[in-house]
């Protein structure tokens, strides 16, 4: 374990790693400047990156007949890679990804989620394939429908998956050459949304996440605040209407009994008109049939109930939304509505809800934690 000088090094080394990411170009003076460092150690961190192929210099600014010139530093994206995975009930979506994030190889496989065994071997051979075409990754993320203890990469239990109690990082690390991170699904899709924001503006966020069931994530200065049991930001499970059908949780009228996408078919099932869309459940501007559109008011309602309480509880800047109803005006005109009635009025005001439908985002999200994890400062 690295101690004193060489530990404070590797740290100022991440820092400058991280700045790099975000920043894509820059100069010498400028991580000095933001990172508090000196010149002749920025200098030295930069001459070993560029040994190493991490940055390149492209070009030179001229100060105006002033001072020397100053060299234009880039960070090579594809330096670093992680991959990210997905695991659901039948299927696993999995991403690889250079050091910004980008989206290098992406996929679908067959997953035996109910055998967890099965899923696990079939998770290594997939990453082993995976590493063998893209030796430069740094680590694998999983992202698991679970209540997951991702110090220690433990899930705990998984309703969606029937898994409880399984030590999924031991036993990745134990037949892989990079190590896992484990984290919830909606969690590393939350991780994955701080690119829809400005950096300046990212210092809390609340993202909330509706398909197969509904479930969100507090974010506070780039990271997630997963509480002392790991449940923080369970928005799913709030009542929002006292007669509401039986979650299965055991409460009456949870978020997502009412509004996640199987909700939602089954109230199509039960309405008298046939309501057919092409692409369901993802809709388009053009949609318009008159009993969706009421099905997608009510669920914006509560769904503007439940954000209410959290402009009020946590004071978000942003609300991300992420759900395949983005498009379905019904449905975000009513969020809107009903949380301006419900929070306090500046909060609200103070909050920006933003719509998006992602795709593939719990994958990479995942992807995203190995490169923060990497670049966190190390504990000793």
């Amino acid at each position: 374990m690295l101690k004193g000088t060489g530990l404070l090094r590797q740290q100022n080394e991440k820092r400058a790693l991280s700045f790099l990411r975000i920043h894509r170009t820059t100069f010498r003076l400028e991580i000095a400047e933001a990172l508090g460092l000196s010149k002749n150690t920025v200098s030295l961190i930069v001459d070993k990156f560029m040994r190493e192929g991490m940055i390149k210099e492209i070009g030179i600014e001229e100060q105006g007949g002033v001072g020397r010139p100053r060299v234009q530093l880039s960070l090579v994206p594809e330096a670093y890679k992680s991959i990210g995975i997905l695991v659901q009930d039948t299927q696993g979506q999995y991403v690889v990804t250079d050091y910004c994030a980008n989206v290098l190889e992406k996929g679908t496989i067959f997953l035996n989620s109910q055998n967890v065994n099965e899923c696990l071997m079939q998770l290594i051979k997939l990453c082993k394939s995976l590493l063998n075409k893209h030796p430069e990754v740094l680590g694998i993320g999983v992202g698991i429908p679970a209540l997951v203890d991702p110090d220690q990469g433990f899930v705990y239990d998984s309703s969606h998956l029937g898994w409880k109690k399984i030590a999924v990082k031991e036993i990745l690390d134990q037949h892989l050459p990079v190590q896992a991170r484990i984290l919830n699904s909606v969690n590393a899709a939350a991780l994955g949304q701080l690119q829809v924001i400005p950096e300046e503006d990212s210092s809390s966020v609340f993202y909330i996440r509706i398909d197969e069931g509904v479930g969100g994530a507090l974010i506070i200065r780039n990271e997630i605040y997963t509480g002392s049991s790991w449940t923080a930001g369970e928005i799913g499970h709030l009542s929002v209407k006292n007669d509401g059908p039986i979650c299965s949780c055991g409460q009456r009228g949870c978020l997502e009994s009412l509004i996640s996408i199987p909700a939602i078919k089954e109230r199509i099932a039960q309405n008298d008109q046939a309501i057919q869309f092409a692409n369901w459940p993802h809709i388009n501007e053009n949609d318009h049939d008159p009993a969706m559109e009421e099905i997608f008011r009510e669920s914006g309602k509560y769904l503007g109930i439940a954000a209410a309480q959290m402009i009020n509880l946590f004071n978000p800047k942003y609300i991300i939304i992420d759900s395949p109803f983005s498009r379905a005006e019904a449905f975000t005109s009513s969020v809107s509505k009903t949380a301006g009635e419900r929070a306090l009025k500046v909060p609200f005001e103070q909050t920006s809800i933003i719509h998006i439908q992602t795709h593939f985002s719990s994958a990479k999200g995942a992807a995203l934690a190995v490169i923060l994890h990497f670049e966190s400062d190390l504990r000793g």
